[in-house]
């Protein structure tokens, strides 16, 4: 792959000023793929991965030549990066899309696909190291990203399951009162957020004692869930309003809630400029959010029912998956300049396959 891309550099007579050097690989559900596009010449390469599956998620494994893969079946592969081919292959399944990697990126943490166990699998060597019987099925997952705090959602007894960083201990389970849906930790481990969409409510648990900080009432149902780059703001989307509610999670406080895109859903972050890109699968549209301003910036016509947004490492671009159209829409952010009439151009669109649902951007 690295020769396909320095030939696209050559033949366009060298490297512009803005370029991103790199690719990205998009999962295709239903093409049951992974196709590669070169963001330097914006073409789709001729060769495709073909994992053991339909695949759902895909996972970065930062600082190494891979990225996982987890089919809809429930398999989990290895892809080398350099060679655009899957490596190695986990003989246990796993439920997909609850897939997490932690911090040190020395451990993938998942759960069976009947969710009764919670699987520590050692990433060096790609086999179990241990798992963890739960009292009943986990429907979710969350994994620290700065900490070794692991948790699960048990919605058939109201709790959360909190594993401790000293993994001797176990599990601890806290009862939340509610159904809990998506659960989140802040970056430091110290709170674990519990979405409950049922209640509409966001609630804050303390991870050391187990107890409830409080709950939050929402206007929506948080079906959504998206952190700032500083995880200082929590930004939550869901049925109820066109609109976006932001949370200030370390002071417990609902701060406000942004006007978007019609029955807004899954959302991405850039760092510089800080935007945050509000899919609107009805309208086929993304909205930029001004983080700042908390103003609207401009409204992107895309392909049609865009799910996922990932954000090139350098912040020049957003690439926006559209599902039921099977491309990739492209939007250049030196392109948003707010305006008068909030719009701003797409850059292009690529063709990858039959509904793109995940994508890991990688530096070439």
């Amino acid at each position: 792959m690295s020769g396909s891309l320095t030939g696209a550099l050559v033949g366009c007579g060298g490297r512009t000023k803005n370029t991103f050097v790199g690719s990205v690989f998009v999962a295709t559900r239903d093409s049951g793929d992974i196709a590669v596009v070169n963001l330097a010449a914006f073409a789709l390469e001729k060769s495709r991965i073909k994992p053991s599956g339909r695949p759902v998620q895909l996972l970065d494994v930062p600082g190494s030549d891979t990225m996982l893969s987890i089919a809809e079946n429930g398999i989990l592969e290895e892809i080398k990066v350099s060679e655009a081919a899957i490596s190695r292959k986990l003989k246990t399944h796993v439920l997909p899309n609850q897939v997490w990697l932690s911090f040190d990126r020395k451990t993938i943490w998942a759960l069976t696909p009947d969710g009764h166990k919670l699987l520590a699998i050692d990433l060096a060597g790609l086999q179990v190291r241990r798992e963890w019987s739960l009292p009943e099925p986990a429907s979710g997952l969350a994994v620290s990203p700065e900490t070794a705090h692991v948790a699960v959602s048990l919605p058939g007894s109201l709790r959360v399951g909190i594993l401790s960083p000293d993994e001797e201990k176990g599990l601890n389970y806290s009862s939340v009162g509610k159904v809990p849906g998506i659960i989140r930790y802040l970056k430091n481990g110290s709170i674990l957020l519990v979405a409950q969409k049922e209640d509409r409510e966001l609630t804050l648990v303390d991870t050391k004692t187990g107890k409830v900080v409080v709950h939050l009432p929402l206007p929506i149902r948080p079906e959504n869930l998206c952190f700032s780059e500083d995880g200082g703001q929590l930004f939550i989307t869901g049925e109820g309003l066109d609109g976006v509610v932001v949370v200030y999670p370390y002071l417990s406080q609902v701060a406000a809630t942004l006007l978007s895109g019609k029955a807004p859903g899954p959302m991405a972050v850039s760092i510089s400029p800080a935007f945050l890109f509000v899919t609107s699968p009805s309208t086929d549209t993304v909205s930029v959010l001004d983080i700042r301003s908390q103003k609207l910036a401009a409204v992107v016509a895309v392909g049609n029912d865009p799910r996922c947004v990932v954000l090139t490492p350098d912040s020049q671009m957003a690439l926006v998956l559209n599902e039921r159209s099977g491309d990739l829409a492209i939007i250049r952010l030196a392109n948003i300049v707010s305006k008068r009439h909030k719009t701003a151009p797409l850059f292009t669109m690529i063709p990858v396959g039959a509904a793109p649902v995940a994508a890991v951007v990688r530096s070439a």
